[in-house]
């Protein structure tokens, strides 16, 4: 039982144990990753071999003698940023591997060369950010002799001293923060030996070239990549010995930079022991055009390895290409930020030139000044209104930020690949200006507002499909016209189809027009809605005349029968009425209708002033288009007084269906009550006329009563 105890005890201790070595420390192959866990102690190893421990931003305060004698193996340590104060001097003897040590930003006032006495394949060492005001005691890099990389110094390092880089050889990389620097042995860094690479910061231009300007490392330098100067302020320019100190590196350094350093002046005689310079970057200074026609040696010499030229944001007024005519290798020309308004007619540039940046140099046009052999220019934010400059070689071309209303002539580019032409005065452009650039890959032409035609949208929508070009942020084309569209991009811009196409619009809207007034003109013959509507305005104006009392009736019977019919009228109805006891006066069109007056209203003042209206029916009548009108009227006074105003006479048989429809109220009558019907017997004529004067006589009295027939 006791061993069992123990064992579990054990298992509990390794588990223990286990949790406790990786808080939180993610452990992947052979790395442990645990920065930014909050740790005040280093961690336990883990179980796998490790090779790289990351131990950045966390709470360490100190490095004792045993937190890496599990650690054999590391090649990689890291642990800047944390609070480091003190590291016990046999602290890293286990890691005789160990490659790459960072200390940086930590709080170390003092620095030991016992840290480093078995760190035989270390390579590169950060010290960077301490509080040490000085590197040790002496010989504190003696045992690196694999260092290829040292960065050291800070804001507390004031001191430097020729013993401090004794034993180091063949570094390519020396990064030395010295801005607080007070003390300096002279040729303390002639220890250091051959450097490929070297950044110095320091804050006081003079103090540096005081106290460095004579050491002689300096003159032993047989390859020298590059100089930056960057933000130097010398007030006593004067006493500057910059030229004098440099010498012996003119003639060996590729790239110079002189960045905001208030630079005037340089001598043509210093530009001319350049004879390696390959790039120099003198932007944001004060050069004039003077000071450049010198320090370019006007146009004679020097400078002749120059590959790039950078004199961006400086005090020029004037585009002077003959300064450069000469520099053969010269490909990039950077004269960005000047002020020069205009530029010459006719330039002579090198013709290896393949760039020029003229952006934002005040430029109101431009001229054939530009050189034919250009492959890269910007143009951007001058004033230019046009570009029309034709340039055979050019694959790059920067004009946004102008005034143009339009996209280059593509013809004059044939090789043209990448325009950016955004924040201009661009109103539209479509899939033809594009036909004309034949190797036209990017477009960048967005941040514009944008006349949002029909064509221009379809373009936004699908043209792009359709062309073998790439148009930025589709959203960045802001439609400012038509004003329903206005902020809009044009990629979510529509407009309606009578907007896009308004003659076919207006073509199929009046054939939809004339197609929905055939369909209620069918409709409405269908339906008799023409009858209606005449009949309602006759009623509707027969209702604003007061009607006449029987009394004042001028006729007994209003006639209305065919043309064809007129014979039977003539040579029976008149005479038998007319001119036999009783007499009735009979109303007749071809004779009492007025003269000049619409038909229409003949008829129906002709009813109105008629006891009693006479239909002669027969086939003659029904396709008579006066007596449907009559009909028309006669039926409406039925349907509106319902009395017995109509009498009607059959001359010969008639189908009752031949009589349209729409005289339903006729229909009624001649289906419910008698007719008087022509006979065909000459002894029952007298008794059809008898009949009929019964029934258009006026009564004496208007008592309303019906009169009723008999069928003969």
């Amino acid at each position: 039982m006791r061993i069992l105890a123990f064992l579990q005890f054990v298992l509990l201790l390794i588990d223990h144990t286990s949790s406790v070595s990786r808080p939180g420390c993610h452990c992947e192959q052979t790395s442990c990753y645990c920065s930014k866990l909050n740790l005040e102690s280093v961690p336990a190893a883990p179980s796998q071999l490790i090779t790289q421990l990351d131990l950045s931003f966390n709470r360490l305060k100190k490095i004792t003698e045993n937190d890496f004698v599990a650690f054999v193996s590391l090649r990689s340590l890291i642990l800047n940023n944390n609070r480091i104060e003190t590291i016990h001097d046999k602290a890293f003897v286990p890691l005789t591997n160990l490659e790459k040590l960072d200390l940086s930003l930590n709080r170390l006032d003092t620095l030991s060369a016992g840290w480093f006495e078995n760190l035989f394949s270390l390579q590169s060492l950060n010290l960077l950010g301490n509080k040490y005001k000085s590197l040790g005691q002496g010989n504190l890099f003696q045992p690196l002799k694999s260092l290829k990389t040292l960065h050291f110094g800070g804001p507390h390092l004031q001191s430097v001293r020729e013993a401090d880089f004794s034993g180091l050889r063949g570094l390519e990389e020396v990064v030395f923060d010295g801005k607080n620097l007070r003390v300096y042995t002279e040729g303390s860094l002639r220890q250091i030996g051959p450097i490929k690479n070297a950044t110095l910061g320091l804050n006081d231009t003079r103090f540096f070239l005081t106290h460095f300007g004579s050491i002689g490392w300096i003159s032993r330098i047989d390859h020298l990549e590059a100089v930056v100067f960057k933000n130097v302020n010398v007030p006593q320019f004067y006493k500057f010995p910059a030229l004098f100190f440099l010498q012996p590196l003119l003639s060996v350094v590729r790239k110079v930079s002189v960045l905001n350093c208030k630079l005037f002046l340089l001598p043509c005689q210093s530009s001319v022991d350049f004879a390696k310079l390959e790039f120099m970057d003198i932007s944001d200074n004060l050069l004039t055009d003077l000071a450049l026609s010198e320090m370019m040696c006007y146009g004679k010499g020097g400078l002749w390895s120059l590959q790039t030229f950078n004199v961006s944001r400086n005090q020029l007024h004037t585009i002077n290409s003959q300064l450069f005519t000469k520099l053969d290798k010269l490909e990039n020309i950077d004269m960005s930020g000047n002020v020069f308004h205009r530029m010459p007619e006719t330039c002579f540039w090198p013709p290896s030139l393949r760039f020029l940046n003229l952006s934002a140099t005040h430029l109101r046009e431009v001229t054939t000044c530009l050189p034919m052999s250009l492959h890269i220019l910007d143009l951007s934010d001058n004033d230019l209104t046009v570009f029309n400059i034709e340039l055979p070689f050019l694959t790059e071309l920067h004009i946004s930020g102008n005034r143009i209303r339009s996209l280059p002539d593509g013809g004059l580019y044939p090789r043209l690949s990448y325009l950016f032409i955004q924040n201009n005065d661009l109103q539209w452009f479509s899939g033809n200006h594009l036909n004309m650039f034949n190797n036209l890959k990017s477009l960048e032409a967005g941040a514009d507002t944008f006349h949002c035609s029909c064509d221009f949208i379809a373009f936004m929508r699908s043209g792009w499909k359709n062309h073998q070009v790439t148009f930025g942020d589709s959203k960045s084309y802001i439609c400012d016209s038509p004003d329903a569209l206005r902020g809009k991009s044009a990629a979510d811009a529509r407009l309606s189809v009578f907007e896009c196409h308004t003659a076919l619009a207006f073509s199929v809207l009046f054939l939809g027009i004339l197609l929905v007034l055939a369909l209620v003109a069918g409709l409405c013959h269908r339906f008799s809605v023409v009858w209606y509507v005449r009949m309602t305005w006759a009623w509707l104006r027969a209702k604003r005349k007061p009607k006449l009392k029987k009394g004042e009736l001028q006729y007994d019977a209003f006639v209305s029968y065919s043309e064809m019919d007129s014979g039977w009228v003539e040579a029976h109805l008149i005479p038998e009425l007319e001119q036999t006891e009783p007499r009735l006066r009979l109303c007749l069109h071809q004779r009492d209708f007025v003269p000049g007056a619409w038909i229409l209203d003949n008829i129906m003042d002709a009813i109105e002033k008629s006891h009693r209206t006479l239909f002669v029916l027969s086939q003659h009548f029904v396709r008579s288009e006066w007596c449907k009108y009559e009909l028309d009227y006669t039926h409406f006074r039925l349907f509106d007084q319902n009395d017995d105003s109509v009498v009607l006479i059959l001359l010969e048989p008639i189908d009752k269906e031949t009589i349209p429809k729409k005289f339903c109220k006729l229909r009624r009558v001649m289906n419910s009550r008698t007719y008087l019907e022509w006979p065909d017997e000459d002894h029952l004529v007298p008794r059809f006329w008898n009949s009929l004067k019964t029934a258009i006589k006026r009564p004496e009295a208007d008592n309303g009563d019906i009169l009723q027939f008999e069928e003969l």
